[in-house]
């Protein structure tokens, strides 16, 4: 008659390796489903004799682990159109990168409106970094000139972006 596994030995094991795979584990779902599967594994093979049920456990679960690690390996590589709809990332960083990237048109939508030297004293300022000394004599104006122009954009910037937003 076959003896069946001590549990005592192999369920301190289990604990052991659930703490610490959980843990350092890139994919901890991945690394609890793989430990459960090997239990459930060992367990229905209570009728026959294992030699060594930790040893079995440790190596089952090790398998299990990087059988379900490749599959998601080959599952990043699939194509968003080739996933069925309900696998589509839901994500609130897409939604922040949009709004980013609405805001960006938007801007330059509103300082496509401003005159050239205007526009220019802004962004050299503003964008690139320069001072206003710099940018006057890159120009060829008064530094109250400068002064205006990046004033004038400011104001321009901060109306159309109101106007965006109430729109």
């Amino acid at each position: 008659m076959p003896i069946p596994p001590q549990p005592s030995s192999w369920l301190a094991k289990y604990a052991m390796m659930f703490r610490d795979w959980t843990r350092r584990s890139e994919h901890p779902q991945e690394a609890e489903d793989a430990l459960q599967d090997a239990a459930l594994g060992m367990l229905k093979r209570q009728g026959a004799t294992l030699a060594d049920p930790c040893a079995y456990l440790y190596q089952s679960s090790r398998n299990n682990l990087a059988s379900g690690l490749r599959k998601l390996g080959q599952r990043a590589g699939v194509p968003l159109h080739d996933l069925p709809e309900y696998e589509h990332p839901r994500s609130a960083d897409a939604i922040l990168e949009l709004d980013g990237i609405q805001l960006a048109h938007s801007i330059d939508a509103a300082l496509r409106q401003l005159p050239e030297k205007c526009r220019q004293a802004y962004i050299w300022h503003r964008l690139d970094g320069l001072t206003q000394v710099e940018v006057a004599a890159r120009l060829g104006l008064s530094l109250n000139t400068v002064e205006r122009y990046i004033m004038r954009a400011m104001r321009h910037l901060r109306d159309a972006l109101q106007n965006d937003a109430a729109g």
